[in-house]
C-alpha cells in the first residue's frame, strides 16, 4: 500500500520513502542498519522475522488505541496481549497522553539538507511535559535507541538538533510487564551521531553504491 505524506510517499511493501519526485530516501531505520549502530547479527533470521511480524501488530494496536482511545478485542490475539496489556499499564502508571495527531506518522524530512524517512510512534504529554516514546517488543536493550528518538525529535520539530523533549524507549515485555529505561539525556551526542550516520549514508549513495538494492537483498 502506498500512502502520501508530508515531503512524497511511504510504502508498505517494500517498506520505503520516496520523496516527490520518486527518488529513494534512506528511512531511520535504514540509516541505523546500514552504518552498523543497530546490530542484530548474533540472533536468527527466523527469530528476528517473527520477532518483527508481533511488533508490527503491537504497534498496529497501540497505534489504533492512541488515535481512537479503544481497541477491537478481536485485534487482539493471544501472543499480542501480554504487550498490550504492558503498553496500557505503562499509559495508567505514567500518566502519558499520546497526541493521536502523532501517532505512527510517516512523514519525509530533512536534516542538515539531507531528506530522512520516519515515523515516530509516540509522541505526547505527561503533565506539562513532552515525551517522545518509542515502542519496542523486546527483553534486549540497543544503544542505538537514543540516537533513533534523537532523530525523531528532530524530525518532528524540522531541526538539526535535539533537546526540546523528554526521550525514552519504552521496552514491552511478553510477561505483560514493561521497562521504561533511562531516559535519554545525551542530546548533543545522539544528534551528532545520528547526523553522522546519515552524512555517510548519503557519501556512499554518492559515491555510487546502490543502498536501496542492498537493502532489498538483506530483507
Amino acid at each position: 500500500m502506498i500512502t502520501q505524506i508530508q515531503g512524497g510517499s511511504f510504502s508498505t511493501e517494500p517498506h520505503q520513502y520516496l520523496d516527490d519526485q520518486g527518488k529513494f530516501v534512506p528511512s531511520l531505520t535504514q540509516v541505523l542498519k546500514l552504518q552498523g549502530l543497530s546490530d542484530y547479527s548474533g540472533i536468527d533470521p527466523d527469530v528476528l522475522e517473527n520477532a518483527a511480524r508481533r511488533g508490527t501488530e503491537v504497534h498496529a494496536l497501540a497505534a489504533a488505541y492512541n488515535e481512537f482511545g479503544e481497541v477491537d478485542p478481536g485485534w487482539i490475539t493471544e501472543e499480542t496481549m501480554p504487550y498490550f496489556e504492558a503498553y496500557m499499564f505503562f499509559l495508567s502508571d505514567t500518566g502519558f497522553k499520546p497526541d493521536p495527531q502523532w501517532t505512527e506518522r510517516s512523514m519525509i524530512t530533512k536534516i542538515h539538507g539531507m531528506a530522512l524517512g520516519v515515523t515516530p510512534d509516540c509522541y505526547g504529554t505527561k503533565g506539562r511535559e513532552k515525551w517522545l516514546v518509542e515502542l519496542k517488543c523486546t527483553a534486549s536493550r540497543q544503544p542505538s535507541w537514543s540516537i533513533q528518538t534523537a532523530l525523531q525529535e528532530m524530525a518532528i520539530f524540522g531541526s538539526n538538533h535535539c533537546g526540546r523533549v523528554r526521550r525514552f524507549a519504552l521496552m514491552l515485555m511478553k510477561t505483560g510487564r514493561y521497562n521504561l529505561g533511562a531516559e535519554h539525556t545525551n542530546h548533543e551526542s545522539d544528534s551528532a551521531n545520528g547526523v553522522a550516520a546519515l552524512r555517510n549514508v548519503y557519501w556512499r549513495m554518492e559515491a555510487g553504491q546502490d543502498l536501496r538494492r542492498k537493502l532489498e537483498l538483506a530483507g
